[in-house]
């Protein structure tokens, strides 16, 4: 007894470690949700030549890969037993069988590029349910239908073991597929081959009167029910047929197989009221939105003729669920699929957030005006190239259980941004690295009294303020203006429905008394006109000054918060392997820029540079230069990850932390910036020594540090600002400070410095840069730094070009001529020349002391007299001949 129960132990324990194997091999499978791949680098390929390969598949293999089932090896080559449990379905149209798998990469892959049909790669990502058994032999081995099609091997001719009748069944011929009535074979399809002279069945009223005499309650099915089921299980069997020949030929499609499915289709959806994907979906049961893998069952092309005589050809999908089908509209990107042939019949895809349209009640697919092949179809759904994806060859149709993916939402998860299809509808769920974040904007709008938007600005959250505070001081303004003579008008035209007895009352010298003097109904005549009167007239002065304001400013204004991002795609390094991550190049991963719209505070506080965030529904666009533009919104989710990355992994995404930039590298990249280049951005820690009042509404501040370089930073602001820089108090000698995103522009040649803007995404910060902001101001608090501040100042006010050169044998120097000196003469051969000592000042620490030429003097003095008169002459000033 022990020895058995121990046994007993045994068995029940190495069946939980299979269960939980399995179990964990289908969670890595389904981890996030998506049949996406991390190789960014083949997203282009808009699915590619392997996809022709996967439909390919899909035409023969998918054929019996609806759900993954177990197949009794055993009974394969033996009669079916009627009591199949085998309910799924995938289709096919196409005869020729593919090549036998052998090996491949098991990851995932967006939708432009689609996996082999190999046993790794086609391995379900739902757990296996059986195929169909032998209930006299349920102890045989079981195996699933990648390793049938392993033992199928090479497949050969179908049409050798194959019937010619089971290789021209497709979607919409199924129904018309008739058997023999002795052995159960495929026999013809009415319509494409004559009436053969034996006896035949198939029709639905054999079948109908079949199903009464096996005690099958009549009230719960109708002839619809069993001509769209014979339809779909002839399709699967035959398909079955033509993918595995050698294993299923002429032995898997008859007239019992079909019976024993259309039974247990009976017991489940009937009897048990297990209704399938698309039925609930068609009824409304189950939101649209949910995760379903759905098989390509037809290409619709419906034609019109439009008025300039041309004709239109709208293209549509139907789909199905092995169960029912519907019918479906598609993106621009997907048609370019569909025309391309590579989604096509047989082709599985994985669809999420699709939207039923066209009935608001929902429609069921047994009624009389229900057909999905017609273009009058009420109802269809709506699906977009960001939330579809190609499923694996033999994944389970119908809806994707939950608990694989129940940490997405019940959506899947694009891996990377190059995956993204600008106008592709919104993004299931992405995981992004937050690199850069800027200051909070406000969009304002200006209408006028048609709701016409006429002017539209970018403000900061100061100007937002100051916006604010003027537009509600200007409306109490104009309130008061027009209130008490609303009041007096409204009350005149109110008070002509008032009781005699108020007026009488208001009328008299005493209104007291009077009321006194009332009797007990009049007086509460009166006490409820005073109440209502109250109620009235605070209504009708408010729409009255509300009008009144209207026609006093027609213009209303309106403001919408917004954060701008600078995001990259998180990279999983569980989905690369060694060599790819180890040679993986962040430069080359892709930056886009993210507009969050009404950001609450919550998701404002996530929204960090470095973090890594989780974000659903985002929506993308494509910009004016064709690059990827997101939006987000209040409907938009944004989580942190459940497990949070290290500080490694986030750097391998593409994150760099904020560093300032030397002015050396930003002179540099000035001089690299052309008229024609686009400019960047720049965080920069320097030292203020001079800020100058350009005009009414723009300044100027010089930046340098210990290099001596100088950066000309320029600001737009109001004509009453006093701090344009935020310097504070401190405004009259060198200050310390850092400023984020300033754009850099081309290099200005006069004054040899690099030249800066400050937009509104340019901020003042010392927190993010506190090290490099403490070593200037050491720095600019030495004698030497505040010597080298001076000299620049000096440089500036004398308008000598701030050119800083190490020091060479040779050099270019510009400056004012101080003191001349002759000295004696040089005879160079047969010439004589005279030479000059000149003391020039370059603004620079000591007076530079140089030996020239006479001819040089000549020349450089004959150049400053021309460039000083074609100056003078532009302002109408003559200089006198020298």
């Amino acid at each position: 007894y022990f020895h058995h129960m121990f046994i007993l132990v045994l068995m029940q324990m190495s069946f939980l470690i299979c269960s939980f194997y399995r179990s964990s091999r289908v969670q890595d499978e389904f981890r996030d949700g998506a049949f996406v791949t991390p190789d960014v680098r083949r997203v282009n390929n808009h699915f590619g030549n392997r996809f022709n390969a996967l439909t390919a598949g899909l035409s023969t293999e998918a054929s019996c890969a609806q759900r993954s089932n177990i197949v009794t090896a055993k009974k394969v080559l033996q009669n079916i037993s009627s009591k199949s449990r085998w309910s799924g379905i995938s289709t096919s149209e196409s005869i020729v069988p593919v090549t036998s798998p052998t090996c491949a990469s098991s990851r995932r892959t967006p939708i432009h590029i689609t996996i082999d049909i190999h046993p790794e790669n086609a391995e379900s990502s739902l757990k296996s349910k059986r195929l169909f058994e032998s209930s006299l032999d349920r102890l045989d081995k079981k195996i699933t239908l990648r390793e049938l099609a392993t033992i199928e091997g090479e497949p050969l001719s179908v049409s050798n073991r194959v019937l010619s009748v089971t290789c021209s069944i497709n979607s919409t011929n199924a129904t018309k597929l008739r058997f023999n009535r002795n052995d159960g074979l495929p026999l013809f399809i009415i319509g494409q081959n004559a009436a053969p002279k034996g006896e035949f069945v198939g029709s639905v009223g054999e079948i109908k009167n079949w199903l009464i005499s096996q005690d099958f309650d009549s009230s719960l099915f109708c002839t619809k029910w069993i001509s769209n089921h014979y339809r779909w299980i002839v399709w699967k069997l035959a398909a079955m047929e033509r993918r595995f020949p050698q294993c299923l030929g002429r032995k898997y499609l008859t007239y019992q197989h079909v019976l024993a499915q259309l039974c247990t289709r009976y017991e489940k959806e009937l009897k048990g009221a297990r209704l399938p994907a698309v039925r609930k979906i068609l009824n409304k049961d189950i939101s649209a939105t949910r995760m379903t893998i759905l098989c390509v069952s037809q290409v619709l092309r419906f034609r019109s003729k439009q008025k300039d005589g041309k004709t239109h050809t709208e293209v549509r999908l139907e789909l199905t669920d092995g169960w029912y089908s519907l019918q479906a509209v598609v993106d621009g990107f997907l048609l370019g699929l569909i025309e391309q042939r590579q989604i096509k019949v047989g082709s599985k895809l994985m669809v999420c957030n699709a939207q039923l349209v066209g009935s608001d009640d929902g429609v069921d697919p047994l009624d009389d005006c229900y057909d999905s092949s017609k273009r009058n179809c009420q109802v269809l759904l709506k699906i977009n190239s960001n939330n579809t994806r190609p499923a694996r060859w033999d994944a389970k149709l119908g809806f994707v259980s939950p608990k694989y993916n129940h940490h997405l939402g019940g959506t899947f998860l694009v891996k990377s941004l190059r995956d993204v299809i600008p106008d592709g509808g919104a993004i299931p769920a992405i995981d992004l690295v937050v690199c850069r974040k800027y200051p909070k904007l406000y969009l304002e709008h200006i209408s006028d009294s048609n709701h016409n938007i006429v002017e539209t600005l970018h403000l900061t959250e100061a100007e937002e303020a100051e916006r604010l505070s003027e537009h509600e001081a200007r409306h109490q303004l104009t309130s008061e203006k027009y209130a008490e003579e609303a009041r007096t008008y409204c009350a005149k035209e109110l008070d002509e429905d008032a009781p005699e007895e108020w007026k009488k009352m208001v009328a008299s010298g005493s209104p007291e008394d009077f009321y006194q003097q009332l009797g007990e109904n009049e007086k509460i005549n009166v006490d409820s006109w005073e109440k209502k009167r109250t109620t009235l007239l605070h209504g009708m002065v408010l729409k009255s000054i509300q009008d009144s304001l209207k026609d006093d400013s027609p213009n209303q204004r309106s403001s919408v918060p917004y954060i701008r991002l600078l995001v990259r795609s998180f990279s999983h390094l569980e989905d690369l392997s060694l060599n790819e991550a180890h040679n993986l190049n962040t430069d080359e991963i892709p930056s886009v820029e993210l507009l969050f719209w009404r950001v609450s505070e919550q998701v404002e506080s996530l929204l960090k540079e470095g973090s890594v965030l989780r974000m659903k529904k985002l929506t993308a666009k494509r910009g004016r230069f064709d690059e990827i533009t997101l939006t987000a919104g209040p409907e938009t989710h944004v989580e942190p990850l459940h497990h949070a990355p290290t500080y490694q992994h986030i750097l391998m995404s593409g994150y760099k932390k904020r560093v300032p930039t030397s002015l050396v590298s930003i002179n540099i990249e000035s001089k690299r910036i052309g008229a024609n280049r686009e400019t960047r951005d720049f965080d920069v820690a320097a030292c203020i020594v001079k800020v100058l009042r350009v005009s009414r509404n723009k300044s100027l501040a010089y930046l340098t540090d210990e290099s001596g370089l100088v950066l000309k930073l320029f600001r737009d602001h109001k004509d009453h600002a006093v701090d344009p820089f935020s310097l504070g108090a401190a405004q009259t000698g060198p200050v310390v400070t850092a400023f984020l995103d300033v754009q850099i522009s081309s290099f200005d040649t006069s004054e040899q410095c690099a030249v800066g803007d400050w937009t509104l995404l340019t901020c003042k910060t010392n927190r993010m840069m506190q090290i490099r902001c403490e070593e200037l101001q050491t720095w600019c608090k030495s004698p030497q730094g505040i010597k080298f501040c001076c000299d620049v100042v000096n440089r500036i006010d004398s308008m000598i070009p701030l050119c800083i050169e190490p020091f060479i044998e040779k050099k270019v120097c510009v400056g004012y001529f101080l003191h001349l000196h002759e000295m004696q003469n040089r005879i160079t051969g047969s010439e004589v020349s005279t030479l000059y000592m000149v003391l020039i000042d370059c603004g620079c620490g000591a007076l530079l002391k140089a030996i020239i030429t006479k001819k040089l003097l000549q020349d450089a003095v004959h150049f400053c007299y021309s460039l000083t008169k074609s100056i003078l002459d532009e302002e109408g000033i003559s200089l006198p001949l020298v």
